[in-house]
């Protein structure tokens, strides 16, 4: 199993308040769309998000409840993407050296123990990693540790304040993630937020070239498609789907926010619960298949 960023209950709660129903969308083709899936599937418990990107120059917007504040979970480190490519573009080198300190040191997902074979060996306390390789494994495999170490390394504020610049209003990278060890982390400003509608802005941005630059996009892209969690959206995708994303999970959470690329349609889908994995993960699942068909129908 996967060992997720632990938050205790009474933060979870917190972590909540409600918004609207459904986004402003333009159209309104798919907020109909959300609303009917709304009486086949329980999305009470359900945040979900979609850009339409068949015209790039023209996306349509759709969502459920996406601007509700839920645990954003291992999505956040979306930001740490971004701001790694946007310190690289602003003149540092993702050749720059940066080494594992204990003040970092938490418990994080080990592929390998699920049978997926992991390009990069674990890290190790007191390694010098590269601000490329760390960047790498905290998106396709998730590490806490290589997360922990960015958000020291970039300023974890200076990474909110790119990010909000660029369209993700309702986002703050605000403390670093824990797993069976906590961190020491005496700059902890509140609760990391994310909200599907953010996720979904962050990835539609990589997918039009428009993040950082076209080329950061696209490197972005292919570090989002080395992603080697592929439970969730991507298991309910046919053979002609490409999935590149980004997965979270927590004790009571389960997070999928991903750009799809296929013939005659491209879209981004963020889905966001606040449901035990046993529970999520069929609900995701159905949830990506209903959005897949919506689009290869022609809609």
């Amino acid at each position: 199993m996967r060992t997720s960023a632990n938050i205790p209950a009474s933060v979870a709660a917190a972590l909540f308040f409600f918004a609207s129903g459904a986004s402003a969308s333009d159209g309104g083709r798919l907020d109909s769309f959300l609303k009917e899936l709304s009486g086949k599937l329980d999305l009470s418990r359900t945040g979900v998000s979609i850009v339409d990107l068949r015209d790039p120059a023209a996306p349509l917007r759709g969502g459920w409840q996406d601007t509700e504040i839920r645990p954003a979970a291992s999505v956040i480190k979306l930001n740490l993407l971004a701001g790694a490519y946007n310190a690289v573009h602003n003149g540092l080198t993702f050749d720059a050296k940066i080494k594992i300190a204990r003040n970092n040191w938490t418990g994080t997902w080990n592929p390998e123990e699920d049978g997926i074979h992991d390009p990069n060996p674990p890290i190790k306390l007191g390694e010098t990693w590269t601000l490329g390789k760390l960047t790498e494994v905290m998106i396709r495999r998730s590490d806490n540790v290589a997360t922990n170490t960015l958000m020291d390394f970039l300023d974890r504020k200076a990474v909110t304040a790119f990010v909000r610049s660029a369209g993700m209003s309702l986002t703050y990278v605000r403390h670093k993630l824990s797993s069976g060890t906590d961190v020491d982390d005496p700059d902890a400003t509140g609760y990391n937020q994310m909200p599907p509608y953010d996720a979904a802005t962050l990835l539609m941005l990589v997918a039009q070239g428009k993040l950082v630059s076209q080329e950061a996009s696209e490197r972005m892209y292919a570090t989002l498609a080395g992603q080697l969690d592929r439970e969730l959206i991507a298991a309910a995708l046919p053979g002609d789907a490409v999935y590149a994303g980004k997965t979270g999970e927590l004790s009571a959470a389960r997070n999928d926010a991903a750009i799809i690329r296929a013939p005659g349609r491209e879209y981004v889908l963020v889905i966001y619960t606040q449901l035990p994995g046993g529970q999520a993960k069929p609900l995701i699942k159905a949830i990506a298949k209903a959005v897949d068909e919506y689009f290869s129908g022609g809609k």
